[in-house]
């Protein structure tokens, strides 16, 4: 069944829906404007730098002296009077930036300071991650990772393309959601039993998600138009995406990152019980299986909403300066609720799971002999 079950997820990813089968007939037409062009730089010299006050506090405007990565200088001004440069926004000399030229009224070129160029710091942390996973999970972190490049791609190549040519977002993110659980369970743990269930868990799981976020969002009457992101995809050429779906894939596509983890752990250690003692029953397996999940759980689900909040943590800034709005008004925003929405639905998800992949794991282990326990890995 489960072998069956793979073969019909893999040709329904990959043959049965091909990219553009759900895309409207007149897909979004593409922004035509001249592309600009973009180049790595460093500052050689800063010439002039002017401080500004304003209500005690301290702002600047730099003119640098900068090459660009063909070797021509220039001169840059940063910040401007109305919209000056802060302390931790100065560049120093010997700064690695990324240049873009720019059109001026009188019709010349010039070059503008776009960003500092960071991608080389963020490649040693890359790799820092890399030997960490590697030492600590060794070929099997190898295979995390695989996997975790080949959901990106999934994401980049499918479920992103495919909303912006028009298809319906919750029918793409569950076709992607199921081949991101496909490829990240049976690259990182092999294909076998634990596997097998887990991956039924995460789908069913995720599957009561989607309707049940579904009917609240209706509930709710939240369309979708909480974020600023959202709002700017209604201008233009992308003025037709369902945001309603774009909110409803992006809850999924967030309750599918923790099911992994949890589903995988319960399946784990339930074998393990078995493999320790060949005679407990399908009672005894679950009961002491959902114990360690209760434990799995209460974690979990604090991690969940600490990392809605960290990701989040400017607006909550902002709301509480906002005194003369009552706390009930700030929380039935729909900013706020559509976040707490997302929080709650990935938690419910979370928890659900927890019971169904340790049914699942009890069963199988108590009615067969489990050979393979021994090399289960777990979270």
């Amino acid at each position: 069944m489960f072998k069956a079950l793979i073969v019909l997820v893999f040709t329904v990813n990959f043959f049965v829906f091909p990219p553009g089968v759900f895309a409207q007939a007149e897909p979004i037409a593409e922004f035509v404007t001249p592309k600009p062009h973009y180049s790595t730089g460093q500052v050689i010299e800063v010439l002039e730098q002017q401080e500004l006050k304003y209500d005690s506090e301290t702002f600047y405007l730099q003119k640098l002296l900068v090459r660009s990565q063909a070797g021509e200088e220039s001169e840059v001004i940063m910040g401007t009077e109305f919209q000056p440069l802060s302390s931790s926004q100065l560049l120093k000399k010997g700064d690695s930036i990324v240049l873009t030229e720019q059109i001026t009224y009188a019709g010349e070129s010039e070059n503008i300071i776009a960003d500092i160029y960071r991608l080389p710091i963020m490649a040693w942390l890359l790799l820092g991650f890399f030997l960490v996973v590697m030492a600590v999970a060794g070929f099997k972190g190898l295979f995390s990772i695989g996997g975790m490049f080949l959901s990106l791609v999934v994401l980049g190549s499918y479920v992103v393309p495919q909303i912006l040519h028009g298809a319906q977002p919750i029918v793409v993110a569950l076709i992607g959601a199921v081949a991101i659980a496909s490829i990240t369970i049976y690259l990182s743990h092999g294909f076998k039993a634990s596997s097998h269930i887990a991956l039924v868990s995460i789908l069913s799981t995720l599957l009561g998600v989607t309707l049940l976020s579904a009917w609240y969002l209706s509930l709710a009457a939240l369309t979708g138009f909480g974020s600023e992101e959202a709002a700017f995809l209604q201008v233009g050429e992308t003025a037709s995406i369902n945001l309603q779906g774009l909110l409803l894939s992006g809850i999924m596509l967030g309750a599918l990152g923790v099911l992994d983890d949890i589903t995988i752990s319960q399946v784990a250690t339930v074998f393990e019980l078995k493999r320790a003692n060949k005679k407990l029953s399908f009672e005894d397996l679950y009961q002491r299986g959902m114990r360690v999940g209760k434990d799995h759980v209460a974690s979990l689900v604090n991690t969940l909403v600490l990392a809605y909040a960290g990701a989040n943590l400017p607006l909550f800034l902002l709301f509480t300066l906002s005194a003369d709005t009552p706390l009930w008004v700030i929380l039935n925003q729909q900013l706020i609720a559509e976040e707490v929405v997302r929080t709650l639905m990935g938690s419910i998800g979370l928890v659900a799971a927890v019971p169904l992949s340790t049914a699942l794991a009890a069963y199988w282990a108590s009615n067969r002999e489990i050979s393979e326990a021994a090399h289960v890995h777990q979270h």
